[in-house]
């Protein structure tokens, strides 16, 4: 699975990506194609990388910026390096791209030589540089030049006297022999550059790999970003500070702070509750965007994190149900419910998020899909979190739940803008199956009509 398959799953996973800095218009599409990475090997390898650039940003943030405005020159040449495999004679646009790319490649090489790390392999493209730059003017443009033959100096030497003369005869034989031996010259250049296409690839996978890396370590340094342990299958999953940054940054526009979470997921359901409102959904939001960004090589939001490592994030939430229109909400989410299943059946080792699992069906059956699936799920050795409304959930399975509404200050008016400020999203275990029933208090706090509210107490 990619990272472009992946892209638009979680507003929040697509935040993070978005906001990465990236400098070359060529690395966007490589970056897309990052694989959602099981093996711990090499995304350990990844944070080594990135925790070495996050190092020497913190020591030089100018070298961000050193980077920056040579990445941001490079383009895109692979039509002209698959030219250059099928044999085509290039033209002067084509030859100009792959000399300035090999310039500019080199260049780049010799600022990340200075800060004398082992990170990507960078090659030498001299020797590529050399056959279109015969004259050693290290400029990116490109021009066959006199140096390539004598016979062609000498035909251009004929064009220059032709043209002192008026002898427009004479030189109009002049210039089709000289674009002759210009075609010819530009076929052997052609035939030369087929020896070069590896290492040029080579550079061009070096400064995706370096611009990517950059911008995960600037990331990682602006946004208070950690490295997560990678711990075994059977290992819990642990976030201490767990924040959103996408949420985080809408709410300080507002003046407003996010709460950072603390939470361990064992290999086993767990099923969470909370009044509305009480952020049941961002959380589990949150958790998939964390897990995401940990198998695709980013650091994750929050003060310190250990990971265990999924083959599959399997998310069951209103947004991720676009594939299925046209279905009743309870048709489109029980599919949802049956795909997990098929996933865990097959073997797959998942993590399962589900938000408001049976929401949309009557409680008695409600609450029997919501038992069932613990029970499935740990039968399965599976690591989920299950939020529900529902009390009297049969189950025997862990239970957390989120505080909820703290005590309001005399005189505050609690409004949809301010009532964040009076939720304690922490979450505390819990070992009964009762569930909060703040839902009318927080009407009434919000100005609910008081008759209204009287007639729910009532009813």
């Amino acid at each position: 699975m990619l990272l472009r398959n992946t892209y638009n799953t979680l507003p929040s996973f697509k935040y993070m990506v978005d906001n990465l800095n990236i400098q070359s218009p060529i690395t966007l599409k490589h970056l897309l194609d990052t694989p959602f990475c099981s093996d711990s090997t090499y995304i350990n390898d990844t944070y080594d990388k990135i925790e070495t650039l996050f190092n020497i940003i913190k020591r030089n943030n100018k070298i961000i910026s050193d980077f920056g405005m040579k990445l941001c020159q490079v383009r895109d040449i692979d039509g002209t390096l698959a030219n250059i495999g099928n044999n085509t004679i290039l033209g002067d646009i084509e030859l100009f791209e792959v000399k300035s790319f090999c310039i500019l490649s080199n260049e780049i090489r010799n600022i990340y030589n200075s800060l004398n790390i082992a990170i990507v392999n960078f090659p030498n493209l001299s020797e590529t540089v050399e056959i279109l730059d015969p004259d050693h003017t290290n400029i990116p443009s490109f021009y066959v030049y006199d140096s390539y033959s004598e016979e062609l100096a000498a035909i251009r030497k004929k064009i220059r006297i032709a043209v002192a003369d008026k002898d427009r005869d004479k030189e109009e034989q002049l210039r089709f022999e000289e674009g002759v031996k210009e075609d010819e010259i530009r076929a052997v250049l052609s035939q030369k550059l087929k020896q070069h296409v590896k290492p040029i690839r080579e550079a061009i996978n070096a400064i995706v790999e370096l611009d990517i890396l950059l911008a995960k370590a600037e990331q990682a340094f602006d946004r208070n970003l950690t490295r997560p342990d990678i711990v075994g299958t059977d290992n819990p999953t642990s976030f201490v500070g767990l924040f959103n940054p996408m949420i985080a940054c809408a709410l300080e526009e507002k003046a407003l702070k996010f709460q950072p979470i603390d939470i361990t997921l064992y290999k086993k359901p767990c099923l969470i509750t909370g009044a509305n409102m009480s952020g049941k959904t961002v959380l589990l939001k949150t958790i998939a965007m964390a897990q995401y960004l940990t198998q695709y090589g980013f650091f994750v939001p929050a003060s310190k994190a250990s990971v265990s490592l999924v083959d599959a994030i399997a998310i069951c939430m209103d947004e991720n149900d676009n594939d299925m229109k046209g279905l009743s909400s309870f048709a489109a989410e029980i599919l949802k419910v049956n795909e997990i299943v098929s996933q865990v059946n097959n073997g797959i080792n998942a993590l399962v998020l589900i938000d408001e699992l049976a929401r949309t069906t009557n409680p008695v059956e409600g609450k029997k899909i919501v038992s069932a699936t613990l029970n499935f799920l740990d039968r399965h050795n599976i690591r989920g979190l299950i939020s529900s409304h529902y009390s009297d959930i049969s189950y025997p399975t862990r239970r957390l739940r989120v505080k909820g509404l703290t005590s309001i200050p005399k005189g505050v008016t609690l409004t949809i803008n301010n009532i964040n400020m009076y939720i304690d999203y922490s979450l505390t275990e819990i070992y009964d199956d009762d569930v909060p029933q703040e839902a009318l208090r927080i009407a009434e706090l919000l100005g609910v009509d008081k008759e209204f509210i009287k007639l729910c107490e009532d009813s």
